[in-house]
């Protein structure tokens, strides 16, 4: 592989997974994100390491990603460092000791400080792990626990039910904002303006207002990911969307754009 194929594969944004169960294979968990039987032949592999594709392509953006399996600490290299964006382990909830076996990841992970940190068990166990010794850890360190065939279903008359498993994993991911992501034209923003709408047209109280500045600062959060010139239409569409949302003359704002001074 070429140097500049290298730089290539470091800045696609990857996902490390790591099993800490010897009876738990990483690629079992990749089947599952990807949802296929079969997995596709790795990008790269490197002994133990192996890199596998992963294309994430919802309504708002796509991204390309990989899916790294890295078995210890002792396999982590400088590419993976530096591409790394994501932390799955898995653990044995059937031993006392299961948490302890992630001890060696914990300085990797807050060296690193990737944005999305799940601890994935099949399920959390009365005679191992209970619930309450994982969820402690996971607020100790910062990351979600996941179980992926968990005891407790959601409550099926529950208008908005809790996702878990590994759709729960994919949903995480899906909602990270990746280093290699491309948005779609006005999927993001027209789901953004029909919240704000919502908002503005409440009553006006407190909590509404609150509500109201809170989803203007997630908006700018998002529009901080988009390249200059997308985030300068998204802007007006948004400033636009509030004006008439407020109770504002579409007339009055007619015309205007970002390279005009009036």
């Amino acid at each position: 592989m070429s140097a500049a194929e290298e730089d290539t594969e470091i800045a696609i944004p990857c996902v490390l997974i790591t099993s800490c169960d010897s009876g738990f294979n990483e690629e079992e968990l990749i089947k599952q994100i990807l949802s296929v039987k079969t997995l596709p032949e790795p990008i790269k592999r490197e002994e133990s390491v192996a890199w596998y594709p992963w294309t994430i392509n919802n309504k708002y953006y796509t991204a390309d990603v990989r899916l790294c399996v890295v078995p210890s600490t002792f396999q982590m290299s400088s590419e993976i460092a530096q591409s790394m964006q994501a932390f799955i382990a898995y653990f044995d909830s059937t031993v006392k000791d299961g948490l302890e076996k992630l001890h060696p990841w914990i300085s990797v992970v807050e060296d690193l400080a990737p944005e999305v940190l799940i601890l994935v068990c099949d399920r959390v166990c009365e005679n191992g792990v209970t619930r309450h010794e994982a969820q402690q850890w996971c607020l100790a360190h910062a990351f979600e626990l996941v179980e992926l065939n968990p005891q407790e279903l959601p409550d099926e008359d529950d208008d908005f039910p809790e996702s878990t498993g590994v759709k729960r994993i994919v949903q995480a991911l899906n909602a990270n904002v990746w280093s290699s992501v491309e948005m779609k034209d006005d999927a993001m923003t027209d789901l953004d303006i029909q919240e704000l709408a919502n908002l503005t047209a409440g009553d006006a109280d407190v909590d509404n207002f609150e509500r109201l500045f809170t989803k203007l600062k997630e908006m700018k959060d998002k529009a901080s990911s988009l390249p200059h010139e997308q985030r300068k239409v998204h802007a007006e569409k948004v400033a636009k969307a509030f004006w008439m949302a407020i109770g504002g003359d579409e007339d009055e704002i007619d015309g205007l754009s970002s390279g005009e001074e009036s």
